[in-house]
Parts: structure tokens; sequence; C-alpha cells
């Protein structure tokens, strides 16, 4: 049994390569040619982009950055600083 998104994705990519298809048959070639470096252009720039941007997790966070992470300091206790004097403020 298909999954149901994947197989609306293939149908909207399928309706977007056919709608391709036909605006380049119609136009002249010079306006065809430019509208098709368009397309070339924008996939590379996406392809670009997703090969740049590192994956991240439901959370939007980098994958593995927390088990990347997790022990950091494990050598290097933290120590809270002592407390500060408050601030005296003239009154009104």
């Amino acid at each position: 049994m298909g999954c149901p998104f994947l197989e609306q994705g293939m149908m909207d990519m399928n309706a977007l390569a056919y709608d391709l298809a036909t605006t380049l048959d119609r136009l002249d070639s010079e306006t065809a040619d430019l509208l098709e470096k368009a397309v070339r252009d924008a996939l590379a720039l996406a392809e670009r982009r997703s090969t740049l941007a590192p994956p991240t997790d439901s959370l939007g966070y980098p994958v593995g950055y927390f088990e990347a992470t997790a022990g950091s300091f494990a050598d290097e206790p933290l120590e809270a600083p002592g407390e500060l004097p408050l601030e005296t403020r003239e009154s009104w």
C-alpha cells in the first residue's frame, strides 16, 4: 500500500513537470531557453542550500548537537560567582 503523502507529492511533481513542458512548447525558442535556465538555476540554488544547511531534528536543532556536546564540561567544574552587591539608586 502506497503512502498517500508521497503519492500526492508525486502527482504535484508530475503536474509541475507537465506545466513546465507545455509552457516550454508554447514559448518562442529564446524565451523557452531563458525559462529553462531560470528553472535550472533555481534547482541548483535549492541543491546548494540543502547541502549547506545541516539536517535538523523535529525541534529545529542540528541533528546530533546535544549528543556531541553532552559531557563537554565534564573535566571543568562550573562554579557560580558569589553574590554581587545590590545597586543603590537615588529615590525619586
